[in-house]
């Protein structure tokens, strides 16, 4: 492809955005008491095995969030003529501030909205907003990239605080991932998240201080964050290599290129699920086969000209451009219409309405936070690619 923006993969993190909140809802209905929810949870659970189940395939999103970023990043790193600080104020203001928006409406969510346990809706929703905002609750969240309870007030934000550290050390993978050869460029990845998962596992069974120092914050513990490099150096990788990649799916065949896609969503959706049918739960081994899959549809998404033209309509376009705000709001809006409404609208119908007010939300978080974060991080941006210009012709004169 050129050099400009691939709309293509707006698309693609739209629908995965998607994907995530419908999985959240489908979580809703799992632990729902009623004999009507839990038949359509089970209803829901079976066609999870079948090509229907990726509109809700909520964990294979998020890995493929992380493989997108780190093609992306790799992009921009190599395009953008900046020191690392400058790097890191563009990133910084791109993430934190939709992110801090978003955790302020959470915080007066918790404080206002919140009217205890939900009946009958089970232990996975009713501890969001459980918590009551704390000073040190608040200054966790301030700071974004410590290790912290991300469910009190967002329970999305947790990714946010991963892709951050990552941004942070991501010049460290591109360094890597420049000179290494490919065949094994991967590889010291792939050993630290499979050390990572043992040693996590070794924590929670010892129970001691090393379980602190390993647990500590959950999902957005510092050893998690080791564990998510693997997905991001994966998407730099192929980001080096996009052009021998380009060369390789533009030479296949009509039925090989059929052939790739099947293989791309064999990995992506059904590998996980063939595993934990087998009996194999563990995070490792059933997020590589979705990281392969995750870089294969990237591949296609990118290179294949019908997978763009169809990803072009205006709807997807669409769930693209709001997608960081659908991602980030929507369990606010979810935790909010719950709050105010369950009881008096069956449980079903008011998911849907949920779901409209969603895209509502995402659509004004979008024209107002994101947006305006954006123009900012790209104002800085350009500011200091100037100023490098300015400095180097000044040097050479």
């Amino acid at each position: 492809m050129g050099g400009g923006r691939v709309r293509s993969l707006d698309a693609m993190r739209g629908l995965a955005a998607v994907s995530v909140v419908l999985s959240h809802y489908v979580l809703i209905l799992a632990h729902a008491g009623r004999r009507c929810y839990v038949h359509a949870y089970h209803t829901l659970r079976w066609l999870s095995y079948t090509p229907l189940g990726l509109v809700w395939a909520g964990r294979a999103a998020v890995v493929f969030f992380f493989v997108l970023s780190g093609y992306v990043l790799f992009i921009m790193w190599e395009r953008a003529d900046l020191t690392y600080v400058a790097y890191i104020k563009k990133r910084v203001v791109r993430l934190y501030l939709p992110y801090a928006g978003a955790v302020t409406l959470g915080i007066l969510g918790a404080a206002f909205l919140y009217t205890g346990s939900l009946p009958g809706l089970g232990p996975w929703i009713n501890k969001f907003w459980s918590w009551s905002p704390t000073a040190t609750s608040l200054w966790e969240h301030a700071g974004f990239v410590d290790a912290f309870n991300s469910d009190r007030y967002d329970f999305t934000i947790w990714t946010l605080v991963q892709e951050m550290r990552v941004s942070l050390i991501f010049p460290l993978i591109v360094f890597w991932v420049r000179r290494s050869d490919w065949r094994v460029t991967w590889l010291p990845f792939a050993l630290l998240a499979t050390a990572t998962i043992l040693a996590r596992g070794a924590a929670q069974e010892a129970g001691n201080a090393w379980s602190g120092v390993m647990l500590d914050g959950g999902l957005t513990s510092y050893s998690a964050t080791v564990y998510y490099l693997a997905p991001f150096a994966l998407g730099a990788i192929l980001a080096q290599h996009r052009d021998a990649a380009r060369r390789y799916y533009g030479a296949l065949t009509a039925r090989q290129r059929s052939g790739f896609w099947l293989f791309a969503f064999v990995l992506y959706f059904y590998a996980s699920r063939i595993l934990s049918v087998l009996g194999e739960h563990r995070m490792l081994i059933s997020d590589l086969p979705i990281m392969v899959g995750a870089a294969a549809a990237l591949v296609v998404t990118v290179y294949d000209a019908r997978v763009r033209t169809f990803l072009d309509r205006r709807i997807f376009q669409y769930l693209g451009r709001i997608s960081y705000s659908l991602y980030l709001f929507h369990p606010l809006v979810l935790l909010a219409a719950l709050h105010l409404f369950y009881g008096q609208i069956g449980l079903v119908p008011l998911l849907g309405l949920t779901f409209a007010a969603t895209l509502l939300t995402a659509d004004i978080a979008y024209r107002w936070l994101e947006r305006p974060a954006m123009r900012l991080a790209r104002t800085l941006g350009e500011s200091a690619a100037a100023q490098r210009i300015r400095t180097r012709a000044t040097s050479a004169d």
